[in-house]
């Protein structure tokens, strides 16, 4: 597994120990009070985690979290004692791990920190790939009724319409799919 260390860590609520933990883990560890400008803070330190060290943080407080979570995306983890089963289903509705801390060792939490940030790297990169898969559908879906076009209105093989279509785009100096995106706005389809 990737380390983390020297990665920046907002932890909400004060436990001096966990704090220790984390900074002996190699993180950079900035802790604010539940009721400061969570905003401010994230916007301000971009972390590349967010812990929520609180018995009961504030419905507020969750919801915040979680709006910040899609703007600025980074994995928050809630750590309580496990008493609350509503906070936890509150939690995960927001799409904030929660987790119970109580008796868990600071070696625990620091690998709890370091798992939660290479998953998100993970999720970063499979959206990423998927944003490119689905580019390059869309980008063959227009070369292949691009070359449909041409097939029907020149009366070629699908090989002579390819042909054709990269022609067009190397004498415009283009990408095969502008091509595509020429000749069929040309078409009118």
């Amino acid at each position: 597994m990737k380390t983390h260390a020297g990665t920046d860590i907002l932890l909400i609520g004060s436990d001096e120990t966990l704090v220790l933990a984390l900074q002996d883990g190699g993180f950079r560890v900035t802790w604010v009070d539940e009721h400061e400008d969570l905003y401010a803070a994230v916007a301000r330190l971009q972390p590349q985690a967010v812990l929520v060290q609180a018995d009961s943080p504030t419905r507020d407080t969750l919801e915040h979290l979680a709006s910040l979570s899609r703007r600025y995306p980074q994995p928050t983890l809630l750590l309580h004692d496990g008493q609350d089963a509503e906070l936890t289903r509150r939690a995960l509705k927001l799409g904030i791990s929660a987790y119970v801390a109580d008796g868990m060792s600071a070696g625990a939490v620091r690998a709890l920190v370091e798992v939660s940030i290479s998953h998100r790297e993970q999720l970063e990169s499979l959206r990423r790939e998927l944003t490119r898969s689905q580019r390059s559908l869309a980008e063959r879906k227009l070369i292949d009724a691009a070359k449909c076009v041409l097939m029907e209105r020149q009366g070629v093989c699908e090989a002579d319409a390819f042909r054709h279509l990269k022609s067009l785009a190397m004498n415009a100096r283009i990408s095969l799919s502008d091509a595509a995106r020429n000749l069929l706005a040309q078409e009118g389809t």
